[in-house]
């Protein structure tokens, strides 16, 4: 990697999540894939970052999300300071000139019915370059011979029946290369290659970016082939990238267990060579249903009691090793139904069953094996629930002042836009953003007077960013900020006016049940830690499921309702819309038992070293 270039795409949190299909009388709640999940990275001027990892982990949804192919769910991909998922129209035009992506398979890329001069010609066409159908045609021969094929004017007329295999690849290649753009995907290049001539095209897109100092994403799931291109290398799984650093860390010191699983698997041309396969267990976990904790831990061999066990962990264990299920099993006659809930398990009786029995059971267990398996030693508490209730909290909707829009349009948008990172693309640009009143005051950095023709002021660039951020906020579910367009330009500054508007019921509902989980469920210094199933919230109400008994329920019904007094007192304007709280009968089982674990969040990518990215509980950040 080029040291000090300058970032050309960065990605932040960016999300992808497909709602699967449902019944058109379905009224449960929707299910959503997660292919593309808080991911996190950079690409430098001349680089190319390679990412690999297994079928289904995400790579190509995130390339397609880089191109603006699929709009993305949350998250951000900046592009010469602006995020590209907030593009529209004219804007979004030039941003297509600028990225290109170059596919897997030319079989399918390339349309059978035209010839390799109408292929090449129709970005010129699209994006008006060149005047004449002559100055058209020397730009296509000239992308050409860059892709390597020359003489170039005997492929103009062939179609793409007429090439080979690696012809054809150059040939997108020539496509995506015509109207020069600043950046390219490769989403799996030479996978549909024969072996003989990976090499060429490999070498070509080497060439092409030493020529042109065109930075790559270079999709693969063959380290090999990721080794031979790339100046960073990004591992992903299940969503996530889980380790980036230089393509030779990343290699000779591996640090995830997934990565040196994927390493241990790549043959060495050696006989002599002891290659030890580290095995991983079962399948990679459906994306429907993404582990929590570390993602990876159901299939690590190094877990342990920290990476973030969960009630269906203990469910299959019960299911699938212990066997309760069995006609023999003594707890057979005992045990109704098991139902994981995250952090939680609840085992329901059956009519006339004991839940004191299957307690007694569970904590043999624990006590058996918390030596011997990481499961057991993350067992934090196991409980007998006398009765099914819940919690319910009712919502309402709230008038909220111009000043609560603005507080809270400068806090996501310094959430957002890290603007004093100097790896950011707005560092520079936006320099500093304050509230005063209604209003948020952004201060503009000093204008280029040597900008090239064309090129947006930074004035320019701040009030766009800013239009577009605050029409996600909205589409987003944010309504309270479409009173957040006023934008006046001064001298260096942008100012933003914010006006009153109105929370929905669903959205007090949405953040109750946030506070609950981080100041109630998450908190180890509140007395109901891990004592609460996740919080569910709907259009006008929060319930609240807990994992106990007796008194319990009435006094985590008054730290309810202290909670939100206080968060209203402080000025939350969500609390101050909770109406007070009612402890209902649900239907079920008299008696249950409540397994609960040791609540974990998913662990963040970390450097721990020399800008070697992991996101593993086996390593922490360095002592500054």
């Amino acid at each position: 990697m080029p040291v000090g270039s300058d970032v050309v795409i960065k990605v932040t949190s960016l999300k992808k999540y497909f709602e699967l299909s449902r019944g058109l009388f379905s009224f449960e709640e929707p299910v959503f894939v997660k292919a593309v999940d808080d991911v996190n990275f950079e690409i430098h001027e001349g680089e190319i970052l390679g990412l690999v990892g297994e079928s289904g982990c995400g790579k190509t949804t995130t390339g397609r999300l880089l191109t603006r192919l699929e709009d993305p769910t949350g998250g951000s991909v900046f592009f010469l300071g602006r995020d590209i998922a907030l593009l529209e129209s004219d804007n979004l035009k030039v941003f297509r000139r600028n990225i290109q992506m170059v596919f897997q398979d030319p079989y399918e890329s390339l349309n059978p019915r035209t010839t390799v001069l109408q292929t090449i010609m129709e970005p010129l066409i699209n994006h008006h370059i060149g005047k004449t159908y002559e100055e058209r045609v020397e730009h296509v021969v000239k992308a050409l011979e860059d892709a390597g094929l020359a003489p170039a004017r005997e492929y103009l007329s062939r179609f793409p029946h007429e090439l080979s295999g690696g012809q054809r690849q150059r040939v997108s290649i020539a496509r995506a290369l015509v109207i020069n753009p600043r950046v390219i995907v490769a989403d799996e290049p030479v996978s549909m290659l024969d072996v003989s001539i990976r090499a060429g095209v490999l070498n070509l897109m080497l060439d092409l970016r030493d020529k042109y100092n065109i930075p790559y994403l270079f999709i693969t799931h063959d380290i090999a082939v990721a080794r031979y291109v790339s100046d960073r290398l990004g591992v992903m799984y299940l969503g996530r990238v889980v380790e980036l650093a230089e393509t030779d860390k990343v290699i000779f010191e591996p640090k995830h267990p997934y990565t040196r699983a994927l390493l241990s698997a790549v043959p060495v041309p050696d006989p002599e060579h002891k290659h030890g396969r580290i095995q991983i267990k079962g399948e990679i976990p459906s994306a429907t249903n993404v582990p929590l904790g570390c993602r990876f831990r159901p299939r690590c061999p190094f877990s342990f009691n920290e990476c973030g066990w969960e009630g269906k962990d203990l469910a299959a264990w019960l299911l699938e090793e212990e066997n309760v299920a069995a006609p023999e099993h003594p707890m057979k006659t005992h045990i109704e139904e098991i139902e994981p809930s995250g952090f939680s398990l609840v085992i329901k009786m059956k009519e006339g069953g004991s839940s004191n029995k299957v307690l007694s059971f569970i904590e043999s267990k624990v006590s058996e094996l918390k030596d011997k398996m990481p499961m057991f030693q993350a067992v934090y508490a196991v409980n007998v629930v006398g009765g099914s209730k819940e919690l319910v909290l009712g919502t309402k909707s709230i008038q909220v002042p111009g000043e609560y829009v603005a507080k809270e349009f400068l806090e996501k948008l310094t959430k957002s836009v890290e603007f004093r990172s100097r790896g950011h693309p707005l560092f520079g640009t936006i320099l500093d953003a304050r509230v005063s009143g209604a209003t948020v005051a952004i201060t503009v950095g000093e204008e280029n007077p040597q900008k090239a023709e064309g090129e947006a002021t930074k004035t320019e660039t701040t009030v766009g960013f800013l239009q577009d951020f605050t029409k996600s906020l909205v589409k987003g579910g944010y309504s309270e900020f479409k009173g957040a367009g006023k934008m006046m330009v001064g001298s260096g500054r942008v100012t933003v006016t914010c006006s009153q508007a109105k929370l929905t019921p669903a959205r007090v509902a949405r953040e109750a049940a946030e506070l609950v989980v981080k100041e109630l469920q998450m908190n180890p210094r509140s007395g109901f830690y891990n004592l609460l199933l996740t919080p569910k919230a709907d259009k006008s109400s929060v319930r609240i499921r807990l994992c106990c008994g007796g008194k319990k329920w009435e006094a985590f019904a008054g730290e309810a309702k202290g909670l939100f007094a206080r968060m209203a007192a402080e000025g939350n304007m969500a609390a101050m819309g909770v109406e007070p709280a009612e402890i209902k009968e649900i239907k079920g089982p008299k008696e249950s038992v409540v397994v609960s674990f040791v609540h974990t969040i998913e662990p963040p990518l970390i450097d721990v070293g020399g800008g070697h990215m992991v996101a593993c509980y086996l390593f922490k950040a360095p002592a500054k």
